[in-house]
């Protein structure tokens, strides 16, 4: 089978897809056939060990696990001992813990812990969307702050797999959301339900004269202590990333200080209660998936690159095709 493998940090040039052995369950554990996996902002952290701190948890000079690739949507192939309610040729789709194993393989073993049955009315597209992205927009939004009708909640970087979610998650929950994007997303986060659009390329974001009961910061190109000068009296600000190094640093010894408005989703929740919940707000029309691209498995690195131009509005999906099997359905 193929499977994406990086032996060092370093740009798409440190990635390659090989031939190698069908991975066999093992006390626990799933075979998947993955069908389509996303890529997310994570990837090419990880492939570029982007900031350098990720070294301590994931390989100081070279990775400790050769593979990447977090989401996916596949079947069944086989289940191994002291695994229950799961069966072969069952839709299932879930995130697999970094450093562990890659998503980003024909075949992979994961806990059957970490499953989620997939309806047969979304593809598999969409349910590889619904990973890393929609559980850091699930936990930033329904985590920190109780939003109630009218909260006035920011999303800074709302154009992107993670903000796309969280916009439509905090509508959903009535906020009046103001989301923050490039003009040429304007339309886009609008038809998502924003409120408002402010286009950072034309306003200065801390300049503005609102003040927020919820700030969701999917970007982080702004000091936390000057993004908190937007809150409102008792409101929070939510950090997902930072966009250096000492950027993440900072934001992380302010989050710790429990006297400030400050959280940083450091440790992602990646269970199968989460998961189950943003499939219902899938399933109930609260939220939909935004898909930007679908690439081809044999374009796997094209695509991470494409990830890291941060460009990309929405999610980025890459779909793979067995032999012997016809394509999978689309997107829709």
């Amino acid at each position: 089978m193929k499977s994406l493998y990086f032996e060092r940090y370093g740009g798409s040039e440190v990635l390659s897809l090989r031939e190698v052995r069908k991975p066999v369950p093992e006390t626990g554990q799933v075979l998947v056939k993955v069908h389509s996996a996303s890529v997310n902002p994570l990837d090419w952290r990880l492939m570029r060990a982007d900031p350098f701190l990720l070294r301590f948890a994931f390989g100081l000079f070279r990775p400790k696990s050769k593979c990447l690739g977090v989401d996916f949507s596949g079947s069944v192939e086989a289940v191994g001992p002291e695994v229950e309610e799961i069966e072969p040729g069952e839709a299932v789709f879930g995130v697999v813990s970094p450093g562990l194993t890659g998503s980003f393989a024909e075949y992979i073993t994961v806990s059957g812990e970490v499953l989620v049955s997939k309806p047969d009315s979304i593809s598999h597209q969409q349910a590889s969307t619904l990973g890393v992205a929609a559980l850091t927009g699930y936990q930033g939004i329904h985590d920190y702050h109780q939003i109630e009708s009218g909260d006035r909640v920011l999303i800074n970087g709302a154009s992107g797999g993670t903000g796309t979610f969280a916009v439509q998650m905090a509508k959903a929950l009535g906020g009046h959301v103001t989301a923050v994007c490039s003009g040429r997303n304007g339309q886009l986060v609008r038809g998502l339900g924003a409120d408002e659009v402010i286009d950072y390329q034309k306003v200065d974001l801390l300049g503005v004269g609102h003040r927020f009961d919820l700030i969701f910061d999917a970007i982080g190109n702004h000091p936390p202590k000057r993004m908190k000068r937007l809150l409102r009296e008792g409101g929070r600000l939510v950090l997902v990333s930072a966009s250096s190094g000492t950027g993440f640093i900072k934001a992380m010894a302010i989050s710790r200080n429990k006297k400030e408005p400050v959280d940083l989703i450091l440790d992602l929740k990646k269970d199968r209660r989460r998961l189950q919940s943003v499939l219902g707000l899938l399933e109930a029309g609260k939220i939909r998936p935004v898909i930007d691209r679908e690439y081809p498995f044999e374009e796997i690195i094209q695509t991470i690159e494409y990830v890291a131009t941060k460009r990309a509005r929405g999610k980025v999906v890459v779909n793979i095709v067995h032999p012997g099997e016809p394509n999978i359905e689309g997107a829709g």
